[in-house]
């Protein structure tokens, strides 16, 4: 009975789904180009890259994070989150939902092969601890978040796609629990983590 409401046994129902294998392939797909693409950027060009890593590391060591950095650190976790439960509900949802989980795995793998490819074995930290652990949170939420709006959109009731969302809602609510940590993660750990290496 507990495990029902903590969500675990929706949470493995969905992960054992073929929706999840499928939207985990596409992911796949989506880091292995995004890879290749930030492996081919040219070594000499420090434009793009060096404002990345100074945007990881624009909060001084010690002070809060502006407003309008936290509401960008929100927007950009809990976005795709929204968009997933947006795309879900339209024709051609499967479609949708695979371009969503190809583009987010597209950025995270060009973002890591950007930063290794310019910053060498200083680039394995910055990865570690900008990219690497705040995607430990947010992979699994996205995952599920997506299985779980497509298993509602694909299986709705007469009631509708949102009153059908709450059928898999404790899912939603773990997602989002897990997003708040990734978020709480880049604005408080990153900047001290960074800080002290200089970067």
């Amino acid at each position: 009975m507990k495990q029902h409401i903590l969500g675990f046994s929706v949470v493995r129902r969905l992960r054992q789904s073929p929706v999840f294998a499928f939207l985990l392939a596409v992911l796949l797909c989506g880091m292995l180009a995004g890879c290749v693409t930030g492996m081919h950027i040219p070594q000499g060009n420090e434009t793009y890259v060096s404002e990345l890593a100074q945007l990881l590391a624009s909060n001084a060591v010690g002070k809060m994070p502006s407003v309008r950095t936290v509401a960008a650190c929100l927007a950009g976790a809990y976005g795709w989150m929204l968009a997933a439960v947006i795309l879900a509900a339209i024709p051609g949802r499967l479609l949708w939902i695979a371009l969503l989980m190809a583009v987010r795995g597209f950025l995270l793998a060009f973002a890591a092969a950007a930063v290794l490819t310019q910053s060498g074995l200083l680039g394995v930290y910055i990865c570690l601890v900008s990219i690497g652990i705040s995607a430990v949170l947010w992979l699994p939420a996205m995952l599920l978040t997506s299985t779980a709006v497509l298993d509602v959109g694909m299986n709705q009731q007469r009631n509708g796609y949102l009153f059908s969302l709450k059928r898999n809602g404790s899912v939603l609510v773990i997602s989002a629990i897990l997003l708040l940590g990734s978020v709480l993660w880049r604005l408080l750990a990153v900047p001290v983590l960074m800080g002290l290496v200089g970067a």
